[in-house]
């Protein structure tokens, strides 16, 4: 009964670990915005701004779930627009993870 109690247990952690939730390395501004703008390529954006930080999402759902989780955080972090950039494979543990990658970005004027 213990083995059956600790398989439940550990497959239940395996459920909720593969949820995915945006990575984010870089600064939070304030205020929270509440509009953010989403952009597939640098040279589409026509405003000044600046890169204040790096996103990345396990890749695995649909494109407007991700875009939608990075848009979310975008607005916490306090950005008025996102670039996503693509998606990319890290090989360099012992399994690779896919992962979309978007830049969190601020305008400037």
């Amino acid at each position: 009964m213990k083995n059956l109690h600790n398989f439940i247990i550990a497959g239940l952690c395996l459920l909720l670990s593969s949820c995915g939730t945006v990575s984010y390395f870089g600064d939070t501004l304030t205020p929270a915005t509440t509009n953010v703008d989403v952009f597939y390529s640098t040279h589409d954006v026509t405003k000044q701004y600046k890169v204040i930080g790096h996103l990345n999402y396990p890749n695995g759902e649909s494109p407007d779930v991700i875009k939608a989780k990075f848009v979310a955080y975008a607005q916490k972090i306090g950005a008025d627009a996102i670039v996503i950039t693509g998606s990319s494979v890290d090989t360099r543990g012992q399994t690779g993870s896919n992962v979309v990658n978007a830049d969190a970005l601020k305008y400037t004027n």
